[in-house]
C-alpha cells in the first residue's frame, strides 16, 4: 500500500534551559555552547583541528576545557543530554562523493534503515526495535513528525546544509518537549557566522547529477548562512521482474527500473542578530521540493504515477545566557511548517482502490519554552512548556466526495528535570517528569458521503517519567571512563491514519485505539583514550524495553488492514560503537548491534518471533586514510566500508527470510588545500547485491559517484572521525 505524503509548515515559540553541568569555577557557559555567543569573543580552535599528540601533551584539566568547552565547530558529543545513550554524526566527516541521511546513520548502533528503492526514495528509520512512528525527528528544533502518522520519510531530509546529526536512543531529552518511545533524531543546519563560500558538482550511476552552492559571513552584528542544492536521477538500474509469480521462474526477466526518476531542489537560510549582552535573535527558513515517479512493486511496475512533495519550515528563536543569571540559559522559539503532497495516479497503477489525484496538506504552529539554571554547586533545574496546533486536510479530486476526512490535533507538554550532584561520590542523579496531552477533532462522513455533525473531540494524556545516573569511573590524564544508566516510561498516541484510516477501502481506521505504553532502560560504559599514536572512543550499551498495547496493522485476506492494540513486544540487546585514530593518518569508525526484538502477543503464529524488518545482527566498519601528503602539495584520502545485516524477516511469522546481506564500498579523494579543491570518487555495493529491504522494492546494484568541490578546508578536511568528548558535562 502506498500512502500519499503530506506538506507541512510549522511555527514554534521556545524558551530553553540547557542542562549542561557547570561548577562554580565555570559558572558562565562558554560561547560555543550556544549560537548566542558574544561576537566580541574570538572563536577558539575546534577539537577536531587539534592533533591527538597536542591534546595528549596538555594537562588533563586543560585538555578537558579545550576539547569540550571551547569549540565553535561541531564536536562529537551530544548537546542536549549528556546522560542519554547518544551518538553524533558530522556529515563533513563523510569520505563519500555523495551521501544521504540513511547512509550516514549506518555508522550509528541501534539504527535500522528500510529503503524502498534507490537514492531519494521513501526511507524510514527505527531505533532499537521501535517502529518509525515511535521515532521523533527534529530539524533545528522544529518537529517534523505529523499527526497523520506513518513516520518521517528521511529521504526528504537533505544533508547539504547539515552541520551535525544527534541520535538519542531510548531516552528523550527534555529540551525537545515531545518524547518518543524509540528515541530522537536531531538535525542541526550550519551555524551562521563563518566567512565561507563553497560549491560542488558531481555525477554518478543511473543518470545521477547533483550540485550545491553555499556561502556565509557577517556584517556588524548580523551573521548569515545560505545554501542551495539540486539533485536529479533517472534511477533506471536493472532488476529481476518476476511478474508477481515468485514460484515460476519461467517468466522472470531482467529489465530497467521504470518510472523511478526524481528531481529535487532544497535550500536553507539562517541569520543571527547579536543583541546586547549574551543574547541572540536567530531566523531560519528551510525549503524543499521534489517531483518523482512513483514506482510500484517490482512485479507490477508503473509508467505514469507521479508524486510531488513540498515542505517549508521557518522559525524565529531568541537565546540568552544573561536573563536567568550566571549559568542559566533561556531560549524562546516560534516555528511554523507547511507540507503539501500531490499524488497523481489517474489509472490506479499503485492499487490504492481506484483512480486518485490527491492534494494533502498539513500545517502546524506551535510554542515551546525550555529553561535551565544552576542552584549552587549541587543542582541544576530545567523546565519545558510546549503547545502545538496541527491540521490535516486531504483532498481527492477524482473521488465522488472530493474532500476527505479533515482532522486537527492540539497538543501540549509540561515537564521538569533536576540534575542533583553528589560531589562526595562524584555522582549525578537526574530525575525528570512530563505530561503530554492531546485533543483530536476529526470530521466524518457516513457511507453516503454526508458529513456527520457534532462529532465529539477525543482527549488523551500520558505521563512520561525518566531517571538517569552518571558517574565517572576512570579519571587518568589520558584515559577517561564514564558509566551511564537510564530508565523511563513512555507513551505514544495513535496517529490519524491508525485512528481513522486514509479514506481508501483498504486502510481502515480504529477510533477505539489506546496509546501505546512502554518501559525502556539502558546501561552504558563510555571509554576515551588520548594518545600520540592511538586515540579511541568506545561506547558499550546494554538496553531493554517492553511495549504494551503495541499498535499493529492487521491484514485481512482480501487486502484490507485495520490497526489494533493486540500485540506486545519485548526487546533486549547490546550496542558497541568505536572510533579510533591511528597517528596522523589512520581512522577507524565502526559499530555492532545485537537486537533481540520479539513479539510477545498471544498470537500463536508470531509469538516469540523476531519483529519484522528488525535485523538481529547489524554492523558497520570503515577504515580510512586521511590527509596523506603527496607531491605538489596535494593530500590523499581513502576508505573502505562494510555494512552487514543478518537475521531479518519480512513477516511476523518469520517465514520470509530477508537473508544475510553484506554491502561493500570504497572511495578515494585528492585534496589541494591551497586551491581549496577536492576531487572524490566512491563506489557502493561493490558485490552487486540485489537483496531487498522490502519484498518487491528493489535496491540498486553496483554504483559509482564522482564529485568536485570547492570549499574552505580546515582541520581534517572533512574526511575523518572526531574522537569522543573525554569528560561528562564539561
Amino acid at each position: 500500500m502506498i500512502r500519499p505524503l503530506t506538506l507541512t509548515f510549522a511555527f514554534t515559540f521556545t524558551f530553553t534551559f540547557t542542562r549542561t553541568w557547570t561548577s562554580p569555577a565555570h559558572a558562565e557557559e562558554p560561547p560555543e555552547a550556544s549560537e548566542s555567543a558574544d561576537e566580541a569573543a574570538p572563536p577558539p580552535a575546534a577539537p577536531e583541528q587539534t592533533p591527538p599528540s597536542a591534546r595528549a601533551k596538555a594537562p588533563a584539566a586543560a585538555a578537558a576545557e579545550t576539547v569540550v568547552r571551547a569549540a565553535p565547530e561541531p564536536v562529537a558529543t551530544p548537546r542536549e543530554d549528556q546522560a542519554a545513550a547518544a551518538s553524533v554524526v558530522l556529515p563533513e566527516e563523510s569520505p563519500r562523493a555523495y551521501d544521504d541521511l540513511a547512509a550516514l546513520l549506518a555508522q550509528v548502533p541501534g539504527v535500522n534503515i528500510v529503503r524502498t528503492g534507490s537514492l531519494l526514495k521513501a526511507t524510514t528509520i527505527s531505533l532499537r526495535g521501535s517502529n518509525p512512528d515511535q521515532v521523533r525527528i527534529f530539524v533545528d528544533g522544529v518537529p517534523l513528525n505529523i499527526a497523520a502518522g506513518g513516520g518521517v520519510d528521511i529521504s526528504t531530509l537533505p544533508i547539504g546544509d547539515v552541520e551535525r546529526v544527534e541520535v538519542y536512543r531510548g531516552s528523550s531529552p527534555l529540551a525537545f518537549g515531545q518524547s518518543a518511545m524509540g528515541g530522537i533524531v536531531s538535525i542541526t543546519t550550519r551555524t551562521p557566522g563563518e566567512a565561507r563560500a563553497g560549491a560542488r558538482t558531481g555525477t554518478g550511476s543511473f543518470g545521477t547529477m547533483f550540485g550545491d552552492v553555499s556561502g556565509g559571513g557577517r556584517a556588524g552584528r548580523v551573521r548569515v548562512y545560505v545554501g542551495l542544492h539540486g539533485f536529479r536521477s533517472q534511477g533506471n538500474f536493472s532488476y529481476l521482474n518476476d511478474y508477481g509469480t515468485a514460484f515460476n521462474p519461467n517468466d522472470d526477466v531482467v529489465m530497467p527500473r521504470q518510472n523511478n526518476d526524481v528531481q529535487q531542489g532544497d535550500g536553507v537560510v539562517r541569520a543571527a542578530l547579536t543583541l546586547s549582552g549574551r543574547r541572540t535573535l536567530n531566523l531560519g527558513v528551510i525549503a524543499f521540493a521534489r517531483d518523482e515517479g512513483l514506482q510500484g512493486p517490482g512485479g507490477f511496475p508503473t509508467t505514469r504515477a507521479r508524486f510531488r512533495t513540498q515542505r517549508g519550515v521557518g522559525y524565529l528563536r531568541y537565546e540568552s545566557r544573561d536573563d536567568l543569571g550566571p549559568g542559566g540559559r533561556l531560549s524562546a522559539q516560534l516555528f511554523a511548517s507547511l507540507q503539501r503532497d500531490r499524488l497523481d495516479d489517474a489509472t490506479d497503477e499503485t492499487g490504492l482502490g481506484g483512480p486518485v489525484l490527491t492534494r494533502n496538506t498539513i500545517d502546524a504552529v506551535g510554542a515551546n519554552t525550555h529553561a535551565a539554571r544552576p542552584f549552587g554547586d549541587w543542582a541544576r533545574g530545567a523546565v519545558v512548556l510546549e503547545a502545538r496546533f496541527e491540521r490535516f486536510r486531504p483532498v481527492n479530486e477524482l473521488a465522488a466526495v472530493p474532500v476527505g476526512v479533515p482532522a486537527r490535533r492540539v497538543a501540549g507538554v509540561a515537564g521538569a528535570e533536576i540534575d542533583l550532584r553528589w560531589r562526595r561520590l562524584d555522582l549525578d542523579f537526574i530525575p525528570s517528569a512530563r505530561v503530554e496531552a492531546m485533543q483530536d477533532l476529526v470530521s466524518r462522513r457516513d457511507i453516503a458521503g454526508v458529513p456527520v455533525e457534532n462529532v465529539p473531540a477525543v482527549s488523551r494524556w500520558s505521563p512520561v517519567l525518566r531517571a538517569a545516573l552518571v558517574r565517572p569511573v576512570i579519571d587518568a590524564p589520558a584515559l577517561k571512563g564514564i558509566v551511564k544508566a537510564n530508565v523511563g516510561r513512555y507513551a505514544r498516541v495513535p496517529s490519524f491514519f491508525e485512528l481513522y484510516g486514509d479514506g481508501t477501502p483498504y486502510l481502515l481506521g480504529n477510533d477505539g485505539l489506546v496509546p501505546e505504553r512502554g518501559m525502556n532502560a539502558d546501561l552504558a560504559f563510555w571509554l576515551d583514550r588520548q594518545g600520540e599514536r592511538i586515540s579511541l572512543g568506545s561506547r558499550t550499551t546494554f538496553f531493554g524495553a517492553r511495549v504494551d498495547d503495541l499498535i499493529q496493522w492487521q491484514y485481512a485476506p482480501w487486502g484490507q488492514a485495520r490497526a489494533s492494540n493486540i500485540a506486545r513486544a519485548r526487546i533486549a540487546g547490546i550496542e558497541q560503537e568505536l572510533r579510533v585514530s591511528f597517528g596522523r593518518w589512520g581512522r577507524l569508525v565502526g559499530q555492532a548491534t545485537y537486537l533481540d526484538a520479539r513479539d510477545a502477543s498471544n498470537n500463536t503464529a508470531s509469538n516469540g518471533k523476531q519483529l519484522p524488518f528488525h535485523a538481529r545482527y547489524r554492523s558497520y566498519l570503515r577504515p580510512e586514510l586521511v590527509r596523506v601528503a603527496l607531491p605538489g602539495g596535494t593530500e590523499l584520502g581513502a576508505f573502505a566500508d562494510a555494512d552487514l545485516r543478518m537475521g531479518a524477516y519480512a513477516d511476523p511469522a518469520n517465514l520470509q527470510d530477508l537473508r544475510t546481506r553484506l554491502l561493500l564500498g570504497c572511495g578515494v579523494s585528492v585534496t589541494w588545500p591551497r586551491a581549496r579543491l577536492r576531487a572524490t570518487a566512491s563506489a557502493a555495493n561493490l558485490t552487486d547485491s540485489r537483496l531487498e529491504d522490502v519484498s518487491g522494492w528493489s535496491l540498486p546494484g553496483r554504483s559509482v559517484f564522482f564529485a568536485l568541490a570547492y570549499a574552505p578546508i580546515g582541520g581534517d578536511g572533512g574526511t575523518g572521525s572526531a574522537v569522543f568528548n573525554p569528560r561528562y558535562g564539561q
